[in-house]
Formats: C-alpha cells, sequence, structure tokens
C-alpha cells in the first residue's frame, strides 16, 4: 500500500494542501521519513511552493539533511525574498558568522515589520500574537548575540542582548544568555541573578507550556547552573527534564557530576558526602548503560562517566577523615591526568566549564 492509499489521498485526488496538512500531522508525532516522503511529492507538484519548501527543508533539518535543507530554503528565499520571516531563521541556523547573522537580521527586520502592521490594524492583531512576535524577535537576537559572543565581539553580543531584553523582558533565554555572557566575563554574581531571573519566569509553569524553553535550552541551563555551584536549582531542572524524558543519557551524566560535586563539598560530613557519591555512582552506572542501550555517540561523556565511577569507586567510605581527604587529593589528580579540571577541595566556586572542558560544545 502506498504512502497516499493509506492516508486515503488517491492518485491524481490530493491537492498539495492535502498533503500539506498530512505533513503537518506527521512532523507533530516525529514521523519525519514519512513526512519527507509527502513533502518530496508536494515538491514535485509545485516546485516553487514556497510553503512546500519551507516545510521540507524543516523536515530535512529533523533528518540530519542540512545541505538539502539549505538548497530548499534559500529557493523559497530567491522566489519571496520579502515576505516570510521563517526561512531566514532556519537559515540563520544552519550557517555562521556573518552569513547566520545576515539571515537572523533580514527575519528580524520581517518579524518587526509585521509587528508594526498588526499594531496599525486593530482588527488583525491580539495580544498573543503581539506576544508571540516579540518572543520570536527576542529569540533571534539571542541566537545573534550568542554568535559574537564566540567570536568574541563583545559590544555587539550586549547590542543584541539589550535589543533582545527590551524587546521581550518576559523571555527566560534572554536571562540565561545573559547569564553565560556574565560569566566568560567572571561575573558570577550578576550571572547567579540573570538565572534566578530566567528560573522565575518558568519554573512553576504547567508541564506544556509554550513559554517553558525547550529541552536543549534547559540542559543548557542546567550546565550554567552547575558552573555557579548552583546544585539545588540545577536538581530541580534535571527532575523536570527527567519526568519529560528519562532516556537522554546526558541528563544522567549531569545528575551524576552534580552528586558528585555536592559530596566534594561535604568533606567535612562525612555522612552527607557518602550519600552523594552514592547517589552519584547510582545515575552514572543508569548513565553508563542508557549510553550503549541507545547507542549514544557521545563518547566524551562516557568517558568522563567512567573516569569519575573510578574515582568514587576507589575512595573507602570507612576510613577516617585525614584519610579521605588524601584520597580526594589523589582522585583529583587522576581525573586531571585524564584531562579532566583539578578542583578545590575547599571550594567549589570552579566548577569546570562544561562548554569547553568536558563535553567539548
Amino acid at each position: 500500500m502506498s504512502t497516499t492509499d493509506k492516508y486515503n489521498l488517491k492518485p491524481n485526488s490530493y491537492t498539495v494542501s492535502d498533503l500539506l496538512s498530512k505533513i503537518s500531522s506527521l512532523i507533530d508525532t516525529c514521523d519525519y521519513q514519512l513526512a519527507l516522503q509527502f513533502a518530496k511529492r508536494a515538491l514535485n507538484m509545485e516546485s516553487n511552493n514556497i510553503m512546500v519548501l519551507e516545510v521540507l527543508g524543516m523536515v530535512e533539518i529533523e533528518l540530519g539533511m542540512f545541505d538539502e535543507a539549505k538548497e530548499h530554503f534559500l529557493k523559497a528565499i530567491s522566489i519571496n525574498p520579502n515576505q516570510g520571516y521563517s526561512k531566514y531563521m532556519y537559515m540563520g541556523q544552519l550557517c555562521e558568522g556573518l552569513e547566520a547573522i545576515k539571515n537572523f537580521q533580514c527575519g528580524v527586520d520581517l518579524m518587526i515589520d509585521e509587528h508594526k502592521s498588526t499594531t496599525s490594524n486593530k482588527l488583525s492583531s491580539s495580544q498573543d500574537s503581539h506576544e508571540s512576535l516579540n518572543h520570536k524577535i527576542s529569540t533571534a537576537l539571542c541566537s545573534m548575540s550568542e554568535i559574537y559572543l564566540t567570536d568574541y565581539a563583545e559590544s555587539k553580543c550586549e547590542e543584541y542582548l539589550n535589543k533582545a531584553l527590551e524587546i521581550d523582558p518576559t523571555n527566560p533565554e534572554v536571562y540565561q544568555l545573559i547569564a553565560s555572557v556574565r560569566l566568560s566575563q567572571q561575573r558570577n554574581d550578576e550571572a547567579k541573578i540573570a538565572l534566578e531571573k530566567s528560573l522565575s519566569l518558568w519554573i512553576n509553569l504547567e508541564p506544556g507550556d509554550p513559554s517553558i524553553p525547550s529541552y536543549d535550552t534547559r540542559i543548557s541551563l542546567v550546565k550554567l547552573l552547575l558552573e555557579l555551584s548552583q546544585y539545588a536549582q540545577a536538581l530541580s531542572v534535571l527532575e523536570i527534564l527527567q519526568k519529560e524524558d528519562d532516556q537522554v543519557v546526558e541528563i544522567w551524566y549531569l545528575y551524576g557530576w552534580c552528586y558528585y560535586c555536592m559530596g566534594q563539598d561535604s568533606l567535612q560530613n562525612k555522612e552527607n558526602q557518602v550519600a552523594y557519591w552514592e547517589d552519584a555512582r547510582d545515575c552514572l552506572i543508569t548513565c553508563e548503560k542508557l549510553y550503549h542501550k541507545t547507542e549514544s555517540d557521545e563518547e566524551s561523556i562516557l568517558q568522563h562517566t567512567q573516569e569519575i565511577l573510578q574515582t568514587i569507586n576507589s575512595l573507602d567510605f570507612s576510613a577516617d577523615d585525614s584519610d579521605d581527604y588524601h584520597q580526594m587529593e589523589i582522585a583529583e589528580l587522576k581525573l586531571a591526568c585524564c584531562g579532566y579540571p583539578l578542583f578545590s577541595t575547599n571550594s567549589l566556586t570552579s566548577v569546570p566549564p562544561y562548554a569547553s572542558v568536558i563535553i567539548g560544545y
């Protein structure tokens, strides 16, 4: 049975609109392979249909077909460069450096024009649509800020951050990025304040609320919280992520790393220290099992997981406090020799930067 028969679409009787409707349903259920087949069929019917080109590009991104996606978004832009901001947003994600900035800026300009248009036409505007558009503009500006951050153009980064904050002061991603920038500037107290604000904007919302940042964004949030030794907040976010999807290798790794750091910070309370390290071991064992079960390719996470497990397993929890300290020094040295940072046993103000040292993002 063909895909069109399966979905009650008889040959030569279905339209591009019918196919787009089915593609949307398939995207909702994450059936991207079948969505790809329908999108290609729609493109064969109308090769210059911008909606088809954009939805095909979206599906190709989900399937890791980035060159193909870029080709289709570029074609959509060439057909109608002055309407529709989405294609520019996707192109911004697919490009790097100034090329990405150029595409994001085009998309932002079109969104601002749309915002002005709906504001002047009261019949077609609504509070929800304004807020949604402001959020999209703000998020796009954050993406532009991140590019300048990686290119060490601090003044430009700050400029776009300020614009993003002005347009949508309720966007948690803006405050999260501010925290990341302040960390890079070694202004940790300001970074903590920004993360507290970011968390306050979504942490108590009902599951599924559209204002909650994406799963990946919250993973990044956990890493920032750990860099700032905000362990309780990191665990709160990890618990939410676990409820949404407990088959993600990285959340169990971050759980384990968090508990390991908490144990390291409890050298004066042996009972707490042992409890934290036992929790760390349980989480890291889960991480290791899930890594193999899901055939993950995140080798750096597996490597560090195994190093921490080896360190924990090498410690004698029955030893006295002085032995504990000595063993901890040895364990730290082992981790440092394997390419991981050396921490202070007296302070946890320097949790290793995941972005460059541990995971390599």
